[in-house]
């Protein structure tokens, strides 16, 4: 009966790790618990996991007890590949599948093929006696690995040998700890695959235009270095703010998606460089060139048919007054055209040049079917009448609506529940504090510290990264004080700013 109860308990032990290892997804933790684990389990001194991949072995985990007690335990542990070889304990169970229990590991049977390493306990003054090899099995059979444990110990921690009755547990427990490695490098793959698709579409939509190419990566890795700076306060603002791993891996896709809405948006607006298209532009000047020659020919049959003299009193003929209407009329047509075209570049419009463009749009040209036709259409004057920037307020809301875009895409994809603010991040990077931004007019503490990191940088890096269609890029140093001057305002988070700029974090 003693035997049955002990027994029970440690089914009933195994069956608890069986679930602690189902829970773990994150694979270096994972590996970590599984060699504690079993270490407890079998009271054993010290442990270690192999990993096989690509038909080697590699060395994940080494924990050691004796080791970490003593006053100056060894550096940190470093992964590193073994060849699969039947020569080497591990590489023998890797290859066969079969367990080993080995009493003495300084006194191997000269029969056995494989041989023990005593490299480790040389470097660190430690002795292994006794070891437990066990093959890592999944469903299928397939061995993913090997758990090593060395030396059990006994109730005074001496180390002692396995006994025989602990083998089939242990692989038990190897086979549940398979399971879960294959799990989690599922979801890790998977994963890793999701990361791509989304890091290559928003790629691709950046690349749309060249104005935006590299933007959505750049403002992942400034939000991210502005996390981790945020983590490292221990005092000020941030000293009691701690982005845990999952959310900082929510900012970073929150960041990667913002302006995935953008893909619904005319690649006419995001690229519009000037006032006016090309082709309207070349449109118009062939108009002028139209009304220009409609009207000289006006003038040159007005002068043969003699309704041109001389000035009274002049000493000029009918040919010298003709030859003044002409150039009359080409300056001027000349001179309206020239200004346009500069218009048409400009970034602004002052009051005076708005004047003129009014003075030119109400003028009027007689076309070949004799009709009374605008130098410059309403829809011209519309686009060459933008105060400010380039854009009409029709194509500022249509660049705006890339946020509602960008909301109804990501709320669609099936995030996890650590992810599951992805999609609000996102969609309000372009909020702003005092409740000017869009598209909901958040403000103050309605807009969640990573959407304020997501506004921040994405204003610093459409200043800073590669010329846009309406403005040439300035300077960091720039860009700063323009981030500083918003803080001010009230439109940005001021302490968000001076982080970012005081710790130079836009130096990737």
């Amino acid at each position: 009966m003693p035997e049955d109860r002990v027994l029970q308990k440690e089914i009933k032990k195994l069956n608890q790790i069986g679930i602690a290892l189902s829970s773990e997804i994150n694979l270096e933790k994972l590996l970590e618990l599984i060699v504690r684990e079993a270490r407890e389990f079998t009271r054993a001194d010290a442990g270690s996991l192999y990993i096989l991949e690509d038909g080697k072995l590699f060395f994940h985990v080494a924990q050691n007890q004796t080791l970490i007690r003593r006053p100056d335990p060894p550096p940190g542990f470093r992964p590193y590949p073994l060849p699969l070889s039947r020569e080497s304990v591990a590489g023998y169970v890797a290859i066969t599948g079969e367990i080993l229990n080995i009493e003495n590991a300084y006194s191997l049977p000269e029969t056995v093929p494989y041989s023990f390493n005593p490299d480790f306990d040389l470097r660190n003054d430690y002795v292994t006696r006794s070891m437990i090899v066990v093959p890592m099995k999944d469903r299928e059979g397939q061995i993913l690995g090997v758990l090593q444990l060395i030396n059990a110990m006994d109730k005074i921690t001496t180390a002692t040998v396995f006994p025989k009755s602990v083998e089939d547990l242990v692989m038990s427990l190897a086979s549940q700890a398979a399971v879960a490695i294959r799990n989690a490098k599922l979801i890790v793959d998977i994963k890793r695959l999701f990361e791509a698709l989304i890091r290559y579409s928003v790629s691709a939509i950046d690349a749309r235009s060249p104005h935006t190419a590299g933007h959505s990566r750049r403002v992942a890795a400034y939000s991210g270095a502005i996390a981790l700076a945020i983590n490292k306060q221990t005092t000020g603002p941030f000293a009691d703010v701690f982005f845990t791993p999952e959310q900082t891996e929510e900012l970073s896709y929150a960041a990667w998606l913002h302006d995935i809405g953008k893909i619904g948006v005319s690649e006419r607006i995001l690229d519009k460089k000037n006032r006016l298209s090309d082709e309207a532009m070349e449109a118009i000047v062939n108009r002028f060139e139209l009304i220009k020659a409609l009207k000289l020919n006006r003038i040159h049959q007005a002068g043969h048919a003699g309704n041109i003299s001389s000035p009274e009193g002049g000493k000029d003929g009918p040919d010298d007054s003709i030859s003044e209407e002409i150039n009359k009329v080409e300056q001027e047509i000349e001179a309206d055209l020239s200004f346009i075209q500069r218009v048409n570049r400009s970034n602004f419009l002052s009051d005076e040049d708005l004047a003129t463009l009014e003075v030119i749009a109400s003028k009027t040209y007689e076309n070949l079917s004799g009709n009374m036709t605008p130098c410059i259409s309403e829809k011209e004057f519309k686009h060459l009448s933008v105060r400010k920037g380039n854009l009409t307020a029709e194509e500022y809301e249509r660049i705006q609506t890339h946020v509602e875009f960008t909301h109804n895409i990501v709320k669609n994809i099936p995030f996890t529940r650590t992810l599951k603010n992805v999609p609000f991040f996102s969609a309000t990077h372009h909020e702003l504090l005092d409740g000017t931004g869009y598209p909901r007019g958040l403000k103050g503490d309605e807009i969640p510290l990573q959407s304020r990191i997501l506004s921040v940088v994405d204003v610093f890096d459409a200043l800073t990264a590669a010329d846009r269609p309406y403005r040439r890029a300035i300077s960091p140093e720039k860009g700063g004080e323009i981030l500083k001057a918003e803080a001010e305002a009230g439109r940005l988070d001021k302490n968000i700013v001076n982080l970012f700029l005081d710790k130079e974090l836009y130096k990737l």
